[in-house]
């Protein structure tokens, strides 16, 4: 075959296509939408996450307003022995809390204690409850500067009594419990706190009429 049909030829045969730039840009475009989208997705199910966990930390009613508060007996940081019974004729509001090792549960303390004029004039009396030993507690209290004697109940039985016991971080521990027992001796209000702090304007609002 001569040169010149060769040529001829080889000019009619199709020219194998240059890749298309738009398809090229379309795919990179794509390729970078797909992380784009995960991370979207990521994102939203972290915020449905959130919004359950806030859920959850809210404050919890419990049943019992209205019952016979248990009786209990407890020996006080101070050394002292005290009852339910010594304190019949007065709104005591009984905070039952993790205790030592839980920061936040003294910081509650140290703000209850800052407002005790606010708690006064309310008529509330405050007596927390913890179940970790005299002397650490004592040691604890010293540094935040606290000087409400904190009740023990050693044994949980107190604590259990009132079913505060899992209501907070810890399935065998008190959660942060508020008990209302009016002077009568009766449950007048209760409350749990997942977040693990109050302030005391909220706490006597929540409270409300109960006093």
């Amino acid at each position: 075959m001569s040169t010149a049909k060769i040529r001829a030829r080889a000019s009619r045969e199709p020219r194998p296509r240059k890749p298309n730039a738009t398809k090229r840009k379309r795919s990179s475009r794509a390729s970078r939408r797909g992380p784009a989208w995960s991370l979207g997705i990521a994102l939203a199910a972290i915020g449905v996450v959130a919004l359950m966990l806030l859920v959850s930390r809210s404050p919890r009613s419990q049943e019992g307003a209205g019952a016979q508060a248990p009786a209990f007996t407890l020996t006080s940081t101070t050394g002292d022995t005290v009852s339910l019974a010594d304190l019949r004729g007065r709104d005591v509001l009984l905070y039952f809390n993790e205790g030592v090792g839980c920061d936040a549960c003294f910081y509650q303390m140290v703000e209850l204690e800052r407002n005790a004029a606010k708690l006064s004039v309310s008529g509330l009396s405050v007596v927390p409850i913890v179940v970790n030993p005299a002397s650490q507690v004592s040691e604890a209290m010293g540094w935040f500067g606290l000087t409400t004697p904190f009740l023990i109940d050693a044994d949980l039985s107190v604590s259990s009594a009132y079913g505060v016991i899992g209501t907070g971080m810890h399935a065998n521990l008190p959660g942060h419990s508020f008990v209302l027992v009016d002077g009568s001796g009766r449950i007048a209000w209760r409350r749990d706190y997942p977040s693990m702090f109050v302030s005391t304007d909220r706490l006597l609002a929540d409270i409300g009429s109960a006093i």
